[in-house]
C-alpha cells in the first residue's frame, strides 16, 4: 500500500470520529516531507468561522 493509500484509509477512520484533515498553507514557501494534522469537528467550524471573519475584514478593507 503507498503512502497516499495510507493516508486516505487514516482520513476514513478518523472522519468517523469527527476529525478532518487540516488544510495546507498555500502561502507557505517551505516545502515539507510529510506532515498530517487532524482537527475534531468543532475545531473545525471555528477555523471556518475564523476565515470567514478574515475574509470579511479583508472586504471592508478592500472596499
Amino acid at each position: 500500500m503507498s503512502i497516499a493509500e495510507h493516508v486516505q484509509s487514516l482520513q476514513q477512520h478518523l472522519a468517523q470520529y469527527g476529525l478532518y484533515p487540516v488544510p495546507a498553507d498555500v502561502d507557505r514557501e517551505g516545502s515539507e516531507v510529510f506532515k498530517i494534522c487532524f482537527l475534531n469537528k468543532y475545531e473545525m467550524q471555528r477555523w471556518r468561522e475564523l476565515r470567514e471573519q478574515e475574509g470579511e475584514q479583508r472586504d471592508e478593507h478592500s472596499s
